[in-house]
């Protein structure tokens, strides 16, 4: 009888094995061939649902399958940045993409200073989540997705106003402006009345026209005599209505540099994690940004697509 029992244990034990070794196998495909480094323990990668965080969250987790890693893909998960971090404090996702200056706003009473360089903005966000909230800001792109101005380049070419510099010297020498921006960048203190503060230029209330959902194509068909327009400086309509962005030589737009941010548990379980992220990462180039987000955003590329396509042309996935 006991002979019996050890026997059909032994054939459950068999059964359980093989089924995990299918189990295995499947993953292994899904990461081209590649030994499972978590199986059974996905990596959650999240963002929240716009063009950039969608290209960003799919590279995410491309790399991290291509480097051995089990991925549930939540890309284009959260709305608003509040839902995605929640999520990541509750444990419902691993990583999530956010920004520097977005995360310095968390801190009470933040030296201002600290956002108008990528170092800085970083350093001071990442050593406070670290230990207020056991999050760990990986690594950043070097690039800045903040607010800014911008004119067309007939507009640029006309008046010669490539800067926040030139701009104000062309309206206190009495160059008409009409601003097309969305309703918080006319409130915001390193917005629109920072820049007037700063660079020492006014513009009227009348000649503002807020709350608008696409300024970049009305400034580019000048409508209602708009010349100028909000606009965030990593957007694929740049080059598409032919825009020049406007310099902001004073960094009074806060440094909004990407960078994935980790619960410091799955880290520690799964240190490769930080090297997969900062070779992406810090790869990315604002021209890099600006143009495959011109590629979903005006030729109508996936996220996906374009995220692949990126991290193959530098050698960061193997296919």
């Amino acid at each position: 009888m006991k002979r019996k029992i050890y026997s059909t244990i032994l054939v459950i034990g068999l059964i359980g094995s093989l089924l995990a070794g299918c189990g295995n196998k499947k993953a292994e495909e899904a990461n081209n061939g590649k030994e499972i480094i978590n199986p059974g323990d996905p990596i959650i990668v999240s963002t929240m649902n716009d063009t950039e965080g969608e290209i960003l969250g799919r590279m995410m987790a491309l790399a991290l399958e291509d480097a051995g890693y089990e991925v549930t893909d939540n890309t284009f998960g959260y709305q608003g940045t509040v839902n995605g971090r929640t999520a990541l404090l509750e444990g419902e996702t691993d990583i999530y993409m956010d920004y520097t200056g977005r995360g310095l706003r968390l801190i009470e009473g933040v030296d201002p200073a600290l956002y108008s360089k990528m170092d800085t903005a970083f350093e001071s966000i990442s050593t406070w989540d670290k230990e207020n909230n056991n999050l760990i800001w990986m690594t950043y792109a070097p690039y800045s997705n903040t607010d800014g101005l911008a004119v067309t380049k007939e507009f640029s070419k006309k008046n010669n106003v490539k800067t926040l510099v030139d701009l104000a010297d062309y309206i206190n020498n009495g160059g008409e402006v009409k601003l097309l921006c969305h309703n918080y960048f006319v409130t915001l203190a390193t917005g629109l009345p920072g820049l007037e503060a700063a660079y020492g230029f006014k513009i009227p209330e009348d000649d503002i026209i807020v709350d608008i959902s696409n300024p970049e194509q009305m400034l580019s068909e000048e409508t209602n005599g708009a010349n100028v327009c909000h606009i965030y400086t990593s957007s694929g309509l740049i080059d598409a209505y032919d825009l020049v962005v406007l310099e902001d030589s004073k960094g009074i737009c806060p440094v909004y540099s990407p960078a994935p941010i980790i619960r410091k548990e799955r880290l520690e379980k799964y240190p490769g994690i930080q090297d997969v992220m900062e070779k992406i990462f810090t790869s990315i180039t604002l021209e890099d940004q600006v143009k495959m987000n011109e590629k979903v955003q005006v030729e109508g590329e996936s996220g996906v697509d374009v995220a692949r396509e990126y991290l193959q042309s530098k050698n960061l996935i193997s296919k």
